[in-house]
């Protein structure tokens, strides 16, 4: 399973199908306030981007697609009040 919880944080490692999508849905649902780490993912489907979208969970970690930093990230950060680490915000490019 590439999504995970350790009681502390949940991970997304390696390739990400839609398959995982419903276990990070339930995961972030059940454990608000709980970080996403999204610095070991490879691959992620769509489909729990939208997850993360619509729950807006602080996400930690760093990613190096431009794309996703600029129009996934950014908006999670803004949804979520801005919380998400430094990380993400050195690599975010203006809006």
């Amino acid at each position: 399973m590439s999504v995970t919880f350790d009681g502390r944080v949940i991970s997304l490692d390696g390739d990400c199908g839609v398959d995982e999508a419903e276990a990070l849905f339930n995961l972030v649902h059940r454990n608000p306030g709980v970080p996403v780490d999204i610095g070991s993912a490879g691959a992620v489907h769509t489909a729990l981007w939208q997850v993360l979208l619509a729950l807006s969970p602080p996400v930690v970690g760093q990613i190096s697609d431009p794309f996703l930093v600029r129009w996934i990230i950014t908006r999670i950060a803004r949804a979520e009040g801005g919380n998400s680490t430094s990380q993400l915000a050195a690599n975010t490019p203006p809006a």
